[in-house]
């Protein structure tokens, strides 16, 4: 049987007592129970960064072994509240092992809000280290958030009920793979590109599809373009993780009926005019609509005429739709309204004040609240003069032309390092929606 390896890793920083007490108890229970039944568990050494806790894992890791994420989250409301799993996008077999831990977590702490289970890409960043770059199956339990009272006090008192519901799903997890073997020799998948079956297999590794190097090299992709790529040598072949390719603009599917990776290089635009403020979109309004009504059909309720607001006042300013929607769903919380801003407000850009208030500038339509945060985006893409009447408060304090791509807006709309990455990976899931990426 596989040895498991656990990591009490990326805490919420907000608390250190949650951080370190919490997590290194759950860590530190949740392997004694594992050991006393019998298994093999390699603890992490607690205070690695991520890329060291990875690397730790990697040179250890084996066929077979498991591995496993602790972490706490926050969020600007303390409303929101929840426990969840993430696993690698793309991995229907994740996805099954992600539900059992996340059941198991819920039937010893019933009174946890369960968040359900998440493919990596819906995560903030649109991908997780975690998941990605270890090279045994993993997975990301967030325990809850430190930012709301209830999940709070269940981290701080519930830690024996918490430790035992993660050694029941990773007892099940490793029972599962044992019971499977370690998957050798790798059974062979069919490669779909542009819509045409490939000569040439793939194979499924771990529930992940690996696709010739070769053949991506015929299809001209630039890997480079990707952070993260998984190469693995099989019968004298170089295969490289399907998944990782959508990085570099590559649309990435999976038909589980016929056991067929869908590539697609096709696609209306090149990889790196991904985050262009300026341009065209190529989106229609449904595809927003739709994708809207996935994730919060309540706020598609309450604004049914948003899609057609950005759609339409950022052709006005030659500002790209896609990007504006997509920064949108971010800062208005899929325009649920949970963080700091308020849906009377009409801000759909996080715009601030003027003169040092703190709270966020407020419109009086939902269309100038759009036409504000287009004129927002425009201020910092390119020195063109507006079409229409200035409404954005904070137009004048923008050095124009100073940030032409989403990557430049880190540290500048926002103080997050990686609030540009943040919207890449909105835009990202929204046109995946759409199977446009």
């Amino acid at each position: 049987m596989g040895r498991i390896f656990i990591w009490a890793g990326q805490g919420s920083t907000i608390d250190s007592v949650i951080d370190t007490e919490f997590l290194g108890r759950i860590h530190n229970q949740s392997a004694s129970e594992l050991q006393w039944q019998g298994f093999s568990v390699l603890e992490v050494p607690i205070g690695l960064s991520l890329p060291k806790a990875i690397a730790w894992i990697n040179i250890r890791a084996q066929p077979g072994d498991v591995a496993l994420a602790l972490e706490t989250d926050t969020f600007p409301s303390s409303n929101v509240r929840g426990t969840s799993v993430f696993y690698i996008a793309n991995n229907a077999e994740r996805c099954t092992q992600a539900e059992q831990v996340l059941q198991s977590l819920h039937q010893q702490v019933p009174s946890l809000v369960s968040r359900g289970v998440q493919p990596d890409t819906a995560a903030e960043t649109g991908s997780l280290a975690f998941t990605r770059q270890i090279k045994i199956p993993s997975l990301v339990l967030s325990l809850g958030f430190v930012t709301n009272l209830e999940d709070r006090a269940l981290i701080l008192e519930r830690s024996p009920q918490f430790a035992q519901g993660i050694f029941k799903g990773l007892l099940h997890w490793s029972r599962r793979l044992a019971e499977r073997g370690i998957g050798l020799p790798f059974p062979p998948i069919q490669i779909s590109i542009n819509g045409q079956i490939c000569d040439e297999a793939g194979i499924l590794v771990e529930g992940n599809a690996y696709v010739p190097a070769d053949t991506v090299d015929q299809c001209a992709i630039d890997i480079t373009l990707a952070t993260t790529v998984r190469l693995l040598n099989y019968g004298g072949i170089a295969y490289i993780r399907a998944i990782d390719l959508r990085e570099a603009g590559v649309f990435v599917g999976w038909d589980a009926d016929t056991h067929t990776a869908l590539l697609r290089t096709l696609l209306p635009f090149k990889p790196e005019a991904l985050g262009n403020i300026i341009g065209s979109g190529h989106l229609p309004q449904s595809d927003y609509e739709a994708f809207l009504h996935q994730v919060n059909p309540d706020g598609l309720q309450k604004l049914p005429d948003i899609a057609q607001l950005y759609q339409e006042e950022a052709a006005i300013e030659g500002i790209n739709p896609d990007v504006a929607f997509a920064q949108a769903l971010l800062e208005a919380s899929f325009l649920g309204f949970s963080g700091l801003l308020r849906p009377d407000q009409n801000n759909f850009g996080g715009l601030g004040s003027t003169g040092g208030s703190r709270e966020s500038a407020s419109f009086p339509s939902a269309r100038i609240g759009v036409r504000a945060h287009i004129q927002h985006l425009k201020a910092y893409a390119n020195e063109e003069p507006l079409v229409q009447e200035v409404v954005d408060p904070r137009f004048c304090f923008v050095t124009r032309g100073v940030a032409p791509r989403v990557e430049q807006l880190s540290r500048r709309w926002s103080a997050e390092a990686q609030y540009g990455e943040k919207i890449l990976a909105m835009l990202r899931r929204l046109y995946g929606s759409a199977g446009l990426l």
